[in-house]
């Protein structure tokens, strides 16, 4: 079944006060995309998808490009993209030792428990590269060539970028479940790549989004029935990529303007397309290496070349054999199923290649239907294309109560075109919290509280107010699976004494994640492991701020002063932000700005 057209909601026209060009990229484990917009004040933006990258002129309508880079000896990036399949290009990184760079976006994931990547073909990064560095060199690349597309597409494009190219704007898609850190990475990466220049302008500039809510915002202008957006409606979104399989589901909040909002926690596997070339090549090497006559390293490159760009995409039926091709017709050895220059593969061992990534799509889509109503499935990404993932899916999720589709359009760089709708529309008013988020507290110490008194190697006392705490205090502020509205915040009142009053106060909130299970967590030593420091902002407070109090305590009664303050976060944005505030002494409320602080090492 394929997407019902027509009903797309009406974009509303730019409302800013000046014109601006916006550049998504939807960096991929094996093919990225980008797309851009040009915004001019009381005009409708048009989205368009950039394509004809260099290297593929013969392919003029491709909106895909290969994740990969060329390295020579010395470092230097010598191609990217399709380049590398240049002649030319391939006999120089023959004749020079070119490095040849592919599937790097995997050393960004998140790592957990139960992470492994133990066989794939990760290459290796060159000598004295960073991963920050290596995927700034391929966003460069990639933003070199949206902003050719985009002079060569526009009229009087010369003039119109010196207007605009010290403030373009850069929407930046990752798969679901990468967070803060990921986001840290890839905005380092973007200023290495000089997208936008190191300073607190050109890091604003760069905004993220994830792969599963850029693709719903495509669906919703490229063909999502009138049903799947009634109010009350439920939209589920897989989107298959090369690395991951991202799955995402919503429920349509209202109509006029439309708005949705996250049903559950958005899921994400490590289950992509690439895993299905890697299953056939460790099939082919457990099959050939031993003993056949075309086990070598070049023979095996050539099947898994080709698996990869035909037999694997054109799969569909259990019961049909496929044919990779690697020689000529001359090239025969029966007793390995090699005939006419073709390894013969049965449709049950292709199946097996497949199974790992239909399963993890069938079980997120399970995860993620409605019990109560009907949820409308839409599955987008390159891996989309493939007849059986596509089968698959629809014949494992069957007994459910839903409708599976597909679109007739090409879906490959869904999430580059729906970055841009992600920027203009924010049709998303909640999202769902994947992890619990707080901060560590040390609360003055009780003498009745049962919980400080099981901890007395925690108590300790201040040195300039007196007073006692008890470290290892851990407090909330949005728990894991609850819904937080986009313009929701989260006020942190905290407070710092000091012993000299100073011109400035440098103050600083550290955000805690806790990944684990225990419900209504209080003190970090319940699950030590599942805790982590999320990220920090830190922001300056002038002396205005403080507030004189004499203590009692170990400096005798000496004066101190106390900077009383509130951090105020954004948790139900795509990326967390946070703010300040604080008052004078005359009562006045005044905010600053906090930035985020990391750790370099």
């Amino acid at each position: 079944m394929s997407y019902l057209g027509g009903n797309r909601p009406e974009r509303a026209p730019y409302r800013g006060t000046g014109i601006s060009l916006v550049i998504s990229i939807d960096f991929g484990t094996t093919f990225s995309g980008s797309s851009w917009a040009l915004l001019e004040p009381q005009q409708i933006p048009d989205v368009i998808d950039v394509s004809g990258y260099a290297g593929q002129e013969f392919q003029a309508s491709s909106t895909k490009v290969p994740t990969v880079l060329y390295y020579d000896q010395s470092g230097k990036v010598r191609a990217a993209g399709s380049e590398i399949f240049d002649p030319d290009m391939m006999l120089d990184a023959r004749e020079e030792g070119w490095k040849r760079v592919e599937w790097f976006k995997l050393l960004l994931r998140p790592r957990g428990p139960d992470d492994s990547l133990a066989g794939a073909p990760i290459s290796p990064l060159p000598a004295g590269k960073t991963i920050v560095q290596v995927v700034g060199d391929y966003l460069s690349y990639m933003s070199r060539a949206s902003i050719d597309h985009f002079k060569n597409q526009m009229v009087g494009s010369d003039d119109i970028w010196e207007k605009v190219k010290n403030k373009v704007i850069y929407v930046l898609c990752h798969p679901n479940g990468w967070d803060t850190y990921q986001h840290e990475e890839m905005r380092r990466a973007a200023v290495h790549g000089r997208l936008v220049p190191s300073n607190e302008d050109g890091r604003s500039r760069i905004h993220f989004v994830s792969e599963g809510e850029a693709s719903l915002h495509w669906c919703v202008l490229n063909g999502v029935s009138k049903r799947a957006l009634q109010a009350g409606s439920n939209i589920t979104v897989v989107d298959a990529g090369g690395g991951t399989i991202d799955v995402s589901s919503y429920a349509v909040t209202g109509t006029t303007p439309l708005q949705l909002k996250e049903r559950c926690i958005p899921n994400s596997q490590l289950a992509g397309s690439v895993f299905v070339t890697q299953a056939f090549e460790d099939f082919v090497r457990a099959k050939l290496e031993p003993a056949s006559a075309y086990g070598d390293q070049e023979t095996i490159s050539l099947l898994v070349k080709d698996f990869d760009k035909t037999a694997k995409c054109v799969f569909r039926r259990k019961d049909r054999r496929s044919a990779v091709t690697f020689g000529s017709y001359r090239e025969n050895e029966p007793e390995f199923n090699i005939e006419s220059g073709q390894l013969i593969v049965q449709g049950s061992d292709m199946a097996d290649f497949f199974e790992a990534s239909c399963d993890a799509a069938a079980d997120a889509v399970r995860k993620h239907a409605s019990p109560t109503s009907r949820t409308t499935v839409f599955l987008v990404g390159g891996f989309a294309a493939s007849p059986w993932l596509y089968s698959e899916l629809q014949s494992r999720t069957q007994d459910l109560n839903v409708d599976v589709l597909r679109a007739d359009t090409m879906t490959a760089k869904a999430a580059a075109n729906g970055a841009i709708s992600f920027y203009l529309d924010r049709r998303v008013s909640a999202r769902i919290a994947q992890w619990t988020y707080g901060v560590y507290i040390n609360p003055l110490y009780n003498e009745s509280d049962s919980e400080h008194i099981r901890r007395p190697l925690n108590v300790y006392q201040d040195p300039i107010s007196g007073r006692k705490y008890v470290t290892g205090g851990f407090h909330a502020h949005v728990t894991k699976g609850t819904a937080v509205q986009e313009t929701q915040t989260k006020r942190f009142s905290l407070n710092k004494w000091l012993t000299q009053k100073q011109k400035q106060t440098l103050v600083q909130l550290d955000l805690i994640c806790y990944k684990g299970d225990v419900t209504d967590i209080r003190w970090v030593d319940q699950d030590p492991l599942n805790f982590e420091q999320l990220c920090s902002f830190a922001a300056k407070i002038p002396k205005a701020a403080l507030i004189e109090e004499k203590r009692t305590g170990a400096k005798g009664g000496a004066p101190c002063w106390r900077c009383y303050f509130d951090a105020v976060v954004s948790f139900g944005t795509t990326e967390f932000k946070c703010h300040i505030e604080w008052k004078d002494r005359q009562g006045g409320t005044h905010r600053g700005t906090a930035t985020p602080v990391w750790n370099e090492g």
